[in-house]
């Protein structure tokens, strides 16, 4: 698999974060479920290797994010497998989007000004262009 880096802002290391963390969490429960399978003979070895590999790269990206610290007062360069980093780019946009359809809602109910939907947007569109860039880099 193709090796990419990119460059976090500051701005969107917590998202990015928050999504590796639950990528974590689902590949830990992958492998656990492979290993079971595994030793009843109903999942190969190979199944088990990959998530071992997914997980080792994950626990990375966790070590560079500053897992359990404050969010870091500069950008974060991650590097790692493509497929990796997009999965963890595309699922913070995609709760970045959430939050953007919450703050429109309330925003029309005049709960919120207007600033709060046009940031909710910007890092809509600031994790896009991460995400570009790492399609491009493949």
């Amino acid at each position: 698999m193709a090796q990419v880096s990119v460059e976090v802002p500051a701005a969107l290391v917590g998202a990015v974060r928050e999504s590796v963390l639950l990528l974590y969490d689902a590949t830990a429960e992958a492998l656990h479920l492979g290993l079971r399978a595994q030793a009843e003979q109903r999942a190969t070895l190979g199944d088990v290797r990959l998530h071992r590999s997914r997980l080792g790269e994950l626990g990375r990206l966790l070590d560079a994010l500053g897992w359990g610290e404050a969010e870091p007062p500069a950008a974060v360069a991650l590097s790692g497998p493509a497929d990796v980093l997009h999965d963890a780019l595309y699922g913070a946009m995609i709760d970045a989007g959430e939050r953007l359809a919450i703050a429109c809602e309330r925003c029309w109910r005049g709960e919120l000004p207007l600033e709060r939907v046009e940031a909710a947007g910007r890092e809509v569109l600031a994790l896009d262009g991460l995400l570009q860039h790492i399609r491009a880099e493949r």
